[in-house]
């Protein structure tokens, strides 16, 4: 993720379904958050209120929650990451959501190792961890933006049987057609769990549990958060 889209639609939608998640899971118990913020690319922080409102006329993920809402507005003055996270936190901790944010420092391609070192040594527990790279997983030339695959199979090997590992995605705008079910096939197929995705065209979560019941809870969970925005699409290949 990056400063300049601090509080846009994007964030709207990830927070709003964070929320729904741990309100609905109740086997969970915190929500680990791992922003992988990069240094901003541009001199100038982009302009996020006409992306809210649009999100709003629209009815995109999330504009139903009038609350979080009045954070987005907030988040979109914010230039300090401390300071955005400090907001985040105090949003999630009104809900009664213990919230555990990773942000020891600034992520980069070269010293990515370092950076998921630090949560290794301190692994959450019935967690729902939420991985929130600038783009999302690993293309041909990956950069600051994406998310490896192997940082994938290392961080699902060690969750236990109750965490539940969250993925962001930018939807492609190039190769649109199939790209979630072959994103799913090659998380499947690395991990032994076929991934539940919930996607508005525009970006995707991917899902993981390894425990069989969270991940068909989880299903009814994204149905049920479906009904209330239409431009959602759910898919769980592989049942």
């Amino acid at each position: 993720m990056n400063q300049m889209h601090f509080g846009n639609s994007r964030d709207l939608f990830k927070f709003d379904l964070v929320r729904h998640i741990m309100k609905s899971l109740t086997e969970l118990t915190n929500f680990t958050f791992v922003p992988m913020l990069t240094e901003t690319d541009e001199t100038k922080k982009k302009s996020t209120k006409k992306d809210l409102d649009r999100a709003l006329r629209e009815g995109k993920p999330g504009s139903q929650n009038r609350e979080l809402l009045v954070y987005m507005e907030h988040l979109q003055e914010i230039e300090d990451d401390l300071e955005y996270f400090t907001a985040i936190r105090a949003y999630f901790q009104k809900e009664n959501i213990p919230i555990d944010i990773f942000d020891r420092e600034r992520f980069t391609h070269e010293k990515r190792d370092n950076y998921f070192q630090a949560l290794f040594k301190t692994f959450p527990k019935k967690s729902l961890i939420f991985l929130d790279p600038g783009i999302g997983l690993e293309e041909s030339r990956p950069t600051k933006k994406h998310l490896l695959m192997a940082e994938v199979k290392k961080i699902y090997d060690q969750m236990d049987t109750v965490s539940v590992m969250m993925i962001y995605q930018h939807f492609p705008r190039m190769t649109p057609v199939g790209y979630v079910k072959h994103r799913s096939t090659q998380l499947a197929d690395l991990t032994g769990s076929t991934p539940v995705t919930i996607t508005d065209n525009e970006i995707i979560f991917f899902i993981l549990a390894k425990n069989p019941k969270i991940r068909a809870h989880l299903e009814l969970i994204f149905k049920q958060y479906a009904n209330t925005y239409s431009i959602l699409k759910i898919s769980a290949y592989g049942n």
